[in-house]
């Protein structure tokens, strides 16, 4: 029964740390996308392909083709939003929904 509960426990902080990864990854692509799509000439369609492109260089396979990327003006800066969500390939473990948020000013707008 100890050695069940070790492999759980073990198993758990794997993903623990896999969804650890994923999220500095979601916060890297969100802050790549709104540095790209804060540049005079760009916009948000800048921003989601930065974004998307990011996240994919990071993680690729299917966890990278799974994510949720999208960016908006809002009164004069630009906002991202970059969400994933990360199964458990292991029956039993959470699931892990991350989202990561970021904005910039445009340049131009003030």
């Amino acid at each position: 029964m100890a050695a069940l509960l070790t492999v759980f426990a073990v198993v758990f902080l794997v993903q623990l740390v896999m969804a650890t990864y994923v999220q500095g990854v979601a916060r890297s692509a969100s802050d790549e996308g709104v540095r790209a799509g804060s540049r005079v000439a760009a916009g948000p369609v800048a921003c989601e392909e930065r974004a998307s492109q990011v996240f994919q260089s990071l993680l690729p396979g299917p966890l990278g083709s799974s994510v949720s990327v999208s960016c908006a003006n809002e009164g004069g800066s630009i906002v991202s939003q970059v969400g994933v969500t990360v199964d458990s390939p292991t029956p039993g473990m959470p699931t892990f929904d991350i989202w990561a948020t970021g904005s910039a000013t445009q340049e131009g707008s003030g």
